[in-house]
């Protein structure tokens, strides 16, 4: 009834050449819904503007300068592309699990939905929490530490670009939960084996903390700490998953 994958070995079967291929298709479609998506979002690029600097609104006495005449135009279009990135993220992540779907059991394959829509779910979650959460926090934080001596004004590049790497961060570290039940559903890790990974990953979430985020202890700690804490939610998970795999049979996992 389940099926096997693909030679008993699931995607190892297929060979380099045709890991490459199916690869490059997934991609392909990937980027085409990309691209379809940031082209719809672009007619309304304006309104994305003043929706994202509402953080910085919130700050009395802050505007934000041009210092090229593309800047805003510029801005316009990475604006209309990290858009096109979250309208496009369930197509994004059927890609991904149509990718790994040759190296699943048929019982498995039948969670596409929920992967899709959980997925879907956890990266727009992470980028509401980095716009109602992290940024406006955030750039008071930033703002107060600004002397009385220096008169704060932030270009437009400068402010979205941070604003979009927020955006994008916390979206993917919302995700972490998720991959770690795939990975342990699929039987490749254990959950005894994210236990015992759990001190060096402490270390990775503040380093990641420190690396994508401004650098104040404040956002740092505001990434840190979800990451820490999805990782234990992801064990949980990954426990029930893990035991449903047992009992189905399946090969030892690698870790």
């Amino acid at each position: 009834m389940g099926g096997k994958p693909i030679d008993g070995q699931g995607l190892a079967t297929m060979g380099f050449v045709g890991h490459l291929a199916e690869l490059r298709r997934r991609l392909a479609y990937a980027v085409v819904a990309i691209i379809v998506a940031m082209l719809g979002a672009f007619s309304f690029a304006d309104v994305l503007f003043e929706i994202l600097k509402q953080p910085l609104d919130a700050i009395p006495d802050q505007k934000m300068i041009a210092l090229g005449p593309l800047e805003v135009f510029v801005t316009y279009l990475k604006l209309s592309l990290v858009a096109g990135i979250f309208l496009s993220a369930p197509v994004l992540l059927y890609q991904f699990w149509a990718f790994l779907s040759p190296g699943l059991y048929e019982h498995e394959k039948r969670w596409v939905l929920p992967f899709v829509f959980l997925g879907t779910v956890f990266f727009l979650s992470g980028g509401l929490f980095a716009f109602y959460v992290v940024m406006p926090l955030g750039f008071e934080y930033l703002t107060a530490m600004v002397p009385d001596a220096v008169v704060p004004q932030y270009s437009v590049e400068i402010y979205f670009n941070l604003v979009i790497l927020l955006l994008l961060a916390f979206g993917i570290v919302f995700e972490t939960p998720l991959v770690m039940w795939v990975l342990a559903a699929v039987g490749l890790v254990s959950p005894d084996a994210f236990s015992r990974f759990r001190k060096v990953w402490i270390v990775i979430a503040v380093v990641m903390g420190a690396v994508l985020t401004p650098p104040d202890p404040f956002t740092q700690m505001m990434m840190a700490l979800p990451l820490i804490g999805f990782f234990e939610l992801g064990i949980l998970g990954a426990r029930v998953l893990y035991k449903e795999k047992k009992g189905a049979q399946t090969p030892k996992p690698l870790v």
